[in-house]
């Protein structure tokens, strides 16, 4: 049903087995310091057991202080972290999977009450949706922070990962050198759009020397920012097409701006237009994060030419097995993502990641197993609301005959009046 998004395709070197891409996004589930948890290896295996081609992982830091960008995320900085990643990455390779390591400097985005330290930045310029003025890099910090980035990539590479990607979005360090809003610098890593690209060419040019030609390096860009002078799209075809030239084999489709993150409000696949102006102009894979909650827009992303892989993550919160069963026409089946960002907001507080619609989200290990002491025994559940509907669920797979009681003639408690407000009819996916 879906010839295109589960057809094998590659980047750079490495074969993807089908273009669903699980893109990064963040968890909260590593240990302090760095380490891979056991948590976060469940989580991320339970991903790869349901189908996805290519996991690509959470912010990974390549250096400390500055460059921490949570308190619990991975760290990719020095050769103990190479068993830690290891961990996580032989148990993604028992599947199909691919595993790309994405390597983050947080820049200005970093919080001195986290790092314990002053942000660094290419400029003195504070975020002015909010945020802290952060310290300029000398141009020798610059240097030292490509050397950091590529170091970081090689033990990604001796772990096992099959690729890296590099965060050039999201207002962060990279994205920080390529924007015009964010780089005042004149020196050579600032001015024109040449010196403004230094930055990352240099970061691609290091891994290239440290990794060989055939390690797959990916970078995620802008290609809008919600900044006066900030990039346009002009720009992002431009910053585009000198990554291709650099040497990259893959580029991720992304925004810095309101649509972000977005909530269920917003249409599946509004970017299109995004990874579309990219796709124009390089001949490189395009990755693109498009708001995907079902197959058949994905299938349609692909077929309209405008990208070569299509981001899916929230949606493989809400079902880890959302490839398996899409592949299989199994797509009735599929736990809707209704984009309420409970996960957004569970990761910002920061608590470990949840999902409003799979109670199993970030405790896999914790849910493994239910114990299957049912017998058939009835058990009564009085209101048909999603708490009501999960526990029959539940009931049902330890072997319980789970028999709702509701008043009103259709299950769905008060989603049902939810869905009814403009734009929110993503909610009543859930019920249906």
């Amino acid at each position: 049903m879906y010839g295109t998004l589960f057809s094998p395709a590659s980047i750079g070197a490495v074969s993807i087995p089908n273009r669903v891409v699980m893109t990064a996004i963040g968890t909260n589930l590593a240990r302090a310091g760095g380490g891979v948890s056991d948590d976060l290896i469940a989580f991320y295996e339970e991903r790869a057991r349901g189908g996805a081609g290519l996991i690509i992982s959470g912010i990974t830091r390549i250096d400390d202080g500055p460059g921490i960008g949570e308190a619990s995320q991975m760290s990719a900085i020095q050769a103990s972290d190479i068993h830690e990643l290891q961990r996580l990455i032989d148990v993604i390779h028992k599947y199909e999977t691919k595993f790309f390591v994405q390597l983050h400097h947080p820049g200005r985005e970093a919080a001195s009450f986290v790092t314990g330290t002053q942000p660094v930045a290419p400029s003195a310029i504070a975020n002015p949706h909010g945020g802290e003025v952060p310290r300029e890099l000398t141009t020798a910090e610059c240097a030292e922070l490509v050397a950091k980035f590529a170091s970081g990539a090689l033990i990604a590479q001796l772990a096992g990962a099959d690729g890296v990607e590099l965060h050039g979005a999201h207002g962060y360090l990279i994205n920080e050198f390529l924007s015009p809003a964010m780089n005042h610098r004149t020196d050579i890593y600032g001015g024109d759009f040449e010196n403004r690209m230094r930055f990352l060419v240099e970061i691609i040019t290091a891994i290239r020397a440290s990794c060989g030609p055939a390690f797959p390096v990916c970078v995620r860009i802008n290609v809008e920012e919600a900044l006066p002078g900030g990039i346009d799209h002009d720009e992002a075809r431009r910053i585009a097409q000198a990554i291709e030239a650099a040497g990259a084999d893959a580029i991720n489709v992304s925004c810095y701006t309101a649509g972000c993150i977005e909530p269920g409000t917003y249409e599946q696949g509004w970017k299109e237009y995004m990874a579309q102006l990219v796709k124009e102009v390089v001949r490189i894979p395009v990755i693109a994060v498009n708001n995907v909650k079902e197959p058949a827009i994905a299938e349609q992303l692909l077929t309209d030419g405008a990208c070569d892989f299509v981001g899916v993550a929230r949606a493989q919160l809400a079902d880890p097995q959302w490839s398996n069963k899409a592949r299989l026409g199994h797509e009735e089946e599929i736990c809707p993502c209704i984009g309420c960002l409970a996960c957004f907001a569970e990761i910002a507080k920061p608590r470990r990641i949840k999902c409003a619609v799979n109670p199993r989200c970030g405790r896999e290990r914790e849910y493994a197993t239910l114990r299957a002491d049912g017998g058939g025994r009835v058990v009564a559940i009085i209101g048909g609301g999603p708490a009501g509907m999960e526990t029959a669920l539940v009931l049902d797979e330890r072997g319980f005959t789970p028999v709702i009681f509701e008043e009103q003639s259709q299950l769905g408690g008060a989603l049902l009046i939810a869905e009814r407000g403009q734009h929110k009819q993503r909610i009543g996916a859930y019920v249906r």
